[in-house]
C-alpha cells in the first residue's frame, strides 16, 4: 500500500476555483485510484476504464473529468443504472455551480425529448432514459461529447445490461467517455471493447476484510481471509456476530434473500437490545405512511433496528437510510437491492444467505453471482469512522466453508458478457439503432450491433431472424434501406419493447370494447409489465374476482401460468387502485407492500398511456378511447368522476373524494364556492386548492 501514489489539489492543472470547491468539500488530495486517473490522462480528455471496488472515489474521477471538459466549452452526461442513483450523483454534482456550470437531471417520462436540458452543462440521466432520449432523436444530444457511464458492470444484468450495453455503443460513437466499474476479471478486453485505457488499482479508503461464519459446537466460527479466527456466542449466527459488531460500537447491514427474511431478521435482533431514546418513531408518525409499515417498523426503530426491502413506501426507505448515514440506527436487515442502490455503508456486512429463488423456475434456488457478493460485501467499512470493514457470509458447516470462501471471498467477479442474445433484447436494440441512427442498410445495421459485446456467432443467430421479425411485424419496412414504419416509430419513441407492442395489436385488432379488467390484464400479460408473487393459497380467489372476459387465455404450462396468474393480480390491483379502493385494503387483500404498489401503478401509468399510443397509430380509435381514459384514472387512482377536480395540484384522490361527494364536483366548483371549499379542506389547504384550481383553468399547469 506504501507504493501507492497520492496527489495533492494543489499539484493538479485546474483552475484556482476549482481547486477551492473540492477543498470546500475536504478533498486536499486525491487517493491512489483518481491519482492513477490523472496520470492515465483524465483531465486531457483521454477515454478511461476505471475499475475499482465499492467506495474507492470513482465519483470524483467522473466530477473532475466532466468539470475539466464542460470548463472548456462541452457538454457531458453522467448515466446511471437507478433512479436513486442519479438523484444522489445529481445532489452531489450542485456544488459546482458556483462555478456557473449548469446540472440538469431526467429520468422516467420516456415519451418526451426533454429540450429544456439543451441549457445544461452536466445532465444526469438513467441508461432508460438516455436510450430513449436517443430513440426520439433529442437534438440537444448533439452539443453532448463526454459521457461518464456509472456501474457499467450492470452489463452483466440480464434485465438493465442489452440497454446499457446499446447506450455504450452509441457513446463510443458520439465522443469521449468516462468509464467507471466495479473490478471485473476481464477489463482487458472491455477497456479494449470501449477504446479505453484501462485505470485498474484494488484499493479502498478502508480495509476490508472477509470471513465465512459457520457453526462449530454451541459456537459460531469466523474464519477471514487474512487467515484470522474468531468464535461468537449465541443461539443464532446472524444475530450473535451482529451484537458482537454493535458493542464494539459498530453499525450492521444483514443482507437477505427474501422480504419475509430481512423482517424476520430485524425482528431477532431487535429481542437482544434496548429501547433507546430516538426520534425515529415520532419521524415516521409525520410520514403519510400506511398502519402495516408504521406498526411493522415502530418497535424496531426504539431499539436502532429497521427492515428495508422494495415493499416499503419511498418515503420510509428513505428515512431509514437517513437514519442510518447518522448513526440513529445500529442494523438494517435487507434485500440485496440497497446493495446496488444508494451509498450505505456499514462497519459490518452480514450476507446471509448466498442462494436466491430463481422466479422463472418455480422453486429453483440459484446461488448469486460473485459480483452481487462483491457489492454487498463492499458497503463494509465506513470511510472517515472506520479503521477497517469486515464482511461475512453466513454458511452451514465447515466443509461449505471452505468451498464459499474460494468461489466467493478469494475469487474475481465474472467476466462482463453480453446480455443481447434473445429475441426480446436484440429485437428491442435492433428497433432503437433504427430509431436513432436509421434508415439503415442491413449492413451497415450488422457493423452498429458488431460492436456489441456479442460473439458474432450470436450475432449472426439473431440479426436475420430480428430483420424478419420486425418485418413481418410491420414494425420496419424494407427497401434500399431498413426503415421504421410509423408503427414502429411511435413504439421507439414510446419506448416499449417490441413483443410488447406486437401484443397490444395482436389481441386489440380482433376483439371488441373490453372490460377495465381485461385491458389491465392484456397490458400486465406484456414483457414491460411489472412482476408480482401468487401464493398458492390465492389462486383461486384471484379467479373469484373474474367478473368479465379477458383477452389473454390462461395456458396450460405451469411457468406460463405463473406468468398469466401474476398478470391477472396486477390487472385486479390495478382495478381495485382506479375505483379507489384504500390503499391499506389493497396491501391487505393482495399482500403487497406500499413500494410494490407504487411500482405497479407507475409501470401500469406507463403502460395505458403506450397502449393508447399504439392503438392511435394502428387507427384503433375505439380501444384508443378505452385506453386513454384508463390512463388518466390510472394516474392517479381515481374514478371517472373524479378526473376534473385531479387536475388541481394538490388534490389527490382522497381529498378529490371528499370534495366530490360535498357537492365540489369540479374546477369551476371550486373557483365558485371558495368557502365551501375551506370549510372542507381548512382555510390554509383550501386557500391554496383556490389559487392552483385557477391556475389549473387558465392552463398554467396541468
Amino acid at each position: 500500500m506504501s507504493s501507492l501514489k497520492w496527489t495533492t489539489v494543489d499539484e493538479l492543472e485546474l483552475d484556482e476555483k476549482v481547486k477551492g470547491i473540492l477543498k470546500e468539500r475536504g478533498v486536499i488530495r486525491l487517493n491512489p485510484v483518481q491519482t492513477e486517473a490523472i496520470k492515465k490522462g483524465l483531465l486531457k480528455g483521454k477515454r478511461l476504464l476505471v475499475a475499482s471496488p465499492t467506495a474507492s472515489g470513482k465519483t470524483l474521477v467522473a466530477e473532475l473529468g466532466m468539470i475539466s471538459h464542460v470548463t472548456n466549452g462541452g457538454k457531458a452526461v453522467y448515466v446511471v443504472p437507478l433512479r436513486a442513483l442519479a438523484q444522489e450523483k445529481y445532489d452531489t454534482l450542485k456544488s459546482w455551480e458556483k462555478l456557473g456550470v449548469k446540472v440538469g437531471i431526467t429520468s422516467g417520462d420516456y415519451d418526451s425529448d426533454d429540450e429544456w436540458l439543451r441549457y445544461y452543462d452536466i445532465v444526469v440521466s438513467t441508461y432508460e432514459k438516455l436510450d430513449s432520449l436517443w430513440r426520439r432523436r433529442a437534438t440537444w444530444l448533439s452539443q453532448v461529447n463526454y459521457y461518464v457511464l456509472d456501474e457499467v458492470h450492470y452489463i452483466n444484468d440480464g434485465e438493465r445490461g442489452p440497454v446499457i450495453e446499446g447506450i455504450t455503443i452509441r457513446s463510443k460513437r458520439a465522443g469521449n467517455l468516462l468509464a467507471l466499474s466495479a473490478t471485473v476479471s476481464n477489463y482487458v478486453e472491455i477497456a479494449d471493447w470501449l477504446g479505453a485505457e484501462p485505470v485498474v488499482i484494488d484499493w479502498r479508503p478502508v480495509k476490508l476484510r472477509e470471513g465465512v461464519l459457520f457453526p462449530e459446537g454451541r459456537r459460531f466460527r469466523v474464519q477471514f481471509d487474512d487467515g484470522s479466527i474468531e468464535t461468537v456466542k449465541g443461539v443464532d449466527p446472524i444475530v450473535a456476530f451482529t451484537l458482537r459488531s454493535i458493542e464494539a460500537g459498530g453499525q450492521v447491514l444483514i443482507f437477505r434473500n427474501s422480504r419475509r427474511n430481512a423482517e424476520a431478521t430485524a425482528r431477532r435482533v431487535a429481542e437482544f437490545l434496548d429501547e433507546t431514546e430516538n426520534d425515529l418513531t415520532s419521524a415516521l408518525n409525520e410520514e403519510d405512511v400506511v398502519n402495516e409499515e408504521r406498526e411493522g417498523l415502530e418497535p424496531l426503530l426504539r431499539r436502532g433496528v429497521a427492515y428495508h426491502h422494495a415493499g416499503l413506501s419511498k418515503r420510509t426507505r428513505d428515512l431509514i437510510e437517513s437514519a442510518f448515514r447518522t448513526r440513529r440506527l445500529k442494523v438494517i436487515a435487507a434485500t440485496p437491492t440497497l446493495a446496488a442502490g444508494v451509498n450505505l455503508p456499514a462497519r459490518t456486512v452480514i450476507i446471509g444467505d448466498y442462494h436466491r429463488y430463481n422466479r422463472k423456475v418455480l422453486g429453483f434456488q440459484e446461488e448469486i453471482p460473485v459480483m452481487e457478493y462483491k457489492q454487498m460485501s463492499g458497503r463494509a467499512g465506513r470511510p472517515g469512522f472506520d479503521d477497517s470493514g469486515e464482511a461475512v457470509i453466513v454458511v452451514r458447516n465447515a466443509r461449505e466453508a471452505e468451498r464459499v470462501m474460494k468461489k466467493y471471498v478469494l475469487s474475481q467477479p465474472e467476466e462482463l458478457k453480453s446480455r443481447l442474445g434473445s429475441e426480446l433484447a436484440f429485437f428491442s436494440f435492433v428497433l432503437g439503432v433504427l430509431a436513432s441512427d436509421g434508415p439503415l442498410t442491413e449492413m451497415e445495421l450488422r457493423k452498429f450491433a458488431s460492436e456489441s459485446l456479442m460473439t458474432r456467432e450470436v450475432l449472426e443467430r439473431y440479426l436475420d431472424r430480428a430483420i424478419n421479425w420486425l418485418t413481418e411485424r410491420e414494425f420496419v419496412k424494407l427497401g434500399r434501406k431498413l426503415s421504421l414504419t410509423s408503427f414502429g416509430r411511435r413504439v421507439a419513441d414510446l419506448y416499449v419493447n417490441p413483443f410488447t407492442a406486437d401484443l397490444i395489436k395482436e389481441k386489440l385488432t380482433k376483439s371488441e370494447l373490453g372490460c377495465n379488467l381485461a385491458y389491465l390484464q392484456l397490458l400486465a400479460s406484456t414483457p414491460d409489465a411489472p412482476v408480482v408473487s401468487v401464493g398458492r393459497y390465492e389462486e383461486d380467489r384471484l379467479y373469484d374476482e373474474l367478473d368479465c372476459e379477458l383477452m389473454v387465455e390462461e395456458p396450460e404450462d405451469e411457468t406460463e401460468r405463473y406468468e398469466f396468474l401474476s398478470s391477472l393480480k396486477v390487472g385486479l390491483i390495478v382495478r381495485d387502485w382506479i375505483n379507489e379502493e384504500p390503499e391499506e385494503k389493497i396491501l391487505e387483500t393482495y399482500n403487497v407492500g406500499s413500494g410494490d404498489l407504487n411500482a405497479v401503478v407507475e409501470t401500469m401509468d406507463w403502460l395505458t398511456y403506450s397502449g393508447h399510443h399504439v392503438c392511435n397509430v394502428l387507427g384503433l380509435s375505439e380501444h384508443a378511447k378505452r385506453l386513454s381514459l384508463l390512463n388518466a384514472r390510472v394516474k392517479d387512482g381515481v374514478s371517472e368522476e373524479l378526473l376534473d377536480l385531479v387536475k388541481i395540484r394538490g388534490v389527490g384522490r382522497k381529498r378529490a373524494r371528499l370534495l366530490y361527494d360535498s357537492g365540489v364536483r369540479s374546477v369551476l366548483d371550486v373557483l365558485a364556492n371558495p368557502e365551501k371549499v375551506k370549510s372542507i379542506l381548512g382555510a390554509r389547504l383550501g386557500e391554496s386548492v383556490i389559487e392552483q384550481a385557477a391556475r389549473a383553468l387558465t392552463g398554467l399547469h396541468k
